[in-house]
């Protein structure tokens, strides 16, 4: 079997560069917050923070997948592997191979790309579906076509990967090999189709973060004391600093990732005990809102 490796260099340098820019942003606009009072601008400010650190993980991700790019190719198959993806192209199935530069139809492509990636899928004019795991845009492409099916790669070597492609299908294959397409296992949890639990999740998030938006919103109209405890006849018992009053939404966040991750645990064995937890999750935001109308209301 001989390996043929992606052209990384350029993909690698632009994803670093971008994961610095986004890096730098979030130490800028923390900074920026750290110097002024609490407000929905500083709530705003978090919730990106909070998404360009995902996208930074996001882009990690994509980044492992290009360092452990090949193409595998022996007189049976063709192996495509990027990261967790592993696609089996069996050499009896092939049925043209074309350059990128040969292509006279519309490319279209769905999927993640910057200068030096492209990985997605898509539809190429006069071929039909197309996969890409390529470091190349599609023009310089080689297009493996088999079973009305065309995957786009970006050997090293164009011309040895042609060459040792054209040896191998004049030789045959020595065994039979079943065509195979493989992906991270994390996409293969029935959960992502689950929308009930989806629901039940995205419900108590939203309530979350909501909540902490209304507080930081109301922050600055707030009196420096606030009552935060009130006696069996409603009246207020205890005082606290106005900052005291993101507690409640601490408890809520805290709720959320307990009830959050126990119930993914309980997932695939107890469905019923996940919902639950999932809806108790839920609920407790709607309780914590109401103690914190409750509070405001007594102002």
């Amino acid at each position: 079997m001989t390996e043929w490796e992606t052209d990384l260099q350029q993909g690698l340098r632009v994803g670093v560069g971008i994961i610095t820019a986004i890096l730098l942003v979030d130490g800028g606009l923390i900074a920026w917050v750290a110097g002024r009072p609490v407000s929905f601008w500083t709530f705003l400010v978090g919730l990106w923070v909070l998404f360009s650190l995902g996208l930074v993980a996001l882009m990690g991700y994509w980044l492992n997948g290009l360092l452990h790019s090949v193409y595998a190719l022996d007189r049976n198959a063709l192996t495509i592997v990027w990261g967790e993806n592993r696609h089996v192209v069996p050499t009896p199935l092939i049925e043209r191979v074309l350059l990128g530069s040969e292509l006279q139809g519309k490319v279209r492509f769905r999927g993640v790309r910057w200068p030096g990636y492209w990985v997605g899928s898509g539809r190429i004019e006069g071929i039909g579906p197309t996969v890409f795991y390529a470091t190349t845009p599609p023009r310089e492409q080689i297009f493996i076509v088999a079973q009305g099916v065309a995957y786009g790669i970006s050997p090293d070597d164009v011309e040895g990967f042609l060459h040792t492609l054209q040896t191998r299908l004049q030789m045959g294959p020595t065994q039979r090999v079943e065509p195979t397409s493989e992906g991270p296992a994390f996409l293969e949890w029935g959960f992502w189709r689950d929308r009930l639990g989806l629901a039940l999740l995205a419900g108590a998030a939203l309530g979350v973060l909501a909540l902490f938006g209304f507080l930081s919103a109301r922050f600055p109209t707030l009196p420096r004391l606030l009552p935060l405890h009130f006696d069996a006849t409603g009246a207020p018992d205890r005082l606290g600093p106005r900052q005291q009053i993101f507690f409640i939404p601490v408890i809520g966040l805290v709720v959320l990732l307990v009830n959050g991750g126990l119930g993914g645990l309980l997932y695939r064995r107890e469905r019923v005990a996940a919902y639950l937890l999932w809806g108790g999750a839920g609920l407790t935001q709607i309780l914590l809102w109401a103690a914190v109308v409750g509070i405001l209301r007594a102002l």
